[in-house]
């Protein structure tokens, strides 16, 4: 199984270029890390882009449950993603505490034969 782990980006608001992970294999886990700059992914604002480009295969992704969940474990999210379908996972309804493992990180694992890619980033936030 192939394991990848890339930083959130935080764009400026004139914009900047995201790198997407691309070509993710069936099995494949990827981590997504915070940046030194952000010290830790801030669930508000934390925001996962996934396109499944495959034109005859939908995958499943299975966002693993964290260690930090103090409720007890509800267990992975499994979200599937339709052919040729890109979906953005986040924002003010992602709940951070049940996705959340004690090195800061989320965990996603692919199921499918792809081809798909990843992104993700924080908005920025203004300084309150």
């Amino acid at each position: 199984m192939a394991s990848t782990t890339f930083t959130v980006l935080t764009p400026a608001l004139t914009g900047t270029t995201i790198t997407a992970k691309t070509d993710v294999g069936s099995s494949e886990t990827i981590t997504i890390d915070p940046s030194t700059a952000q010290g830790s992914l801030d669930f508000a604002s934390l925001h996962i882009r996934c396109a499944n480009t495959n034109s005859t295969e939908g995958i499943t992704l299975s966002i693993a449950d964290g260690d930090q969940y103090i409720s007890g474990t509800i267990g992975n999210a499994s979200i599937s993603v339709a052919t040729e379908t890109t979906i953005i996972i986040g924002g003010q309804g992602f709940d951070g505490s049940r996705f959340l493992n004690s090195s800061g990180t989320v965990i996603i694992t692919v199921t499918g034969t792809g081809p798909c890619s990843f992104e993700a980033y924080q908005t920025p936030r203004a300084e309150e």
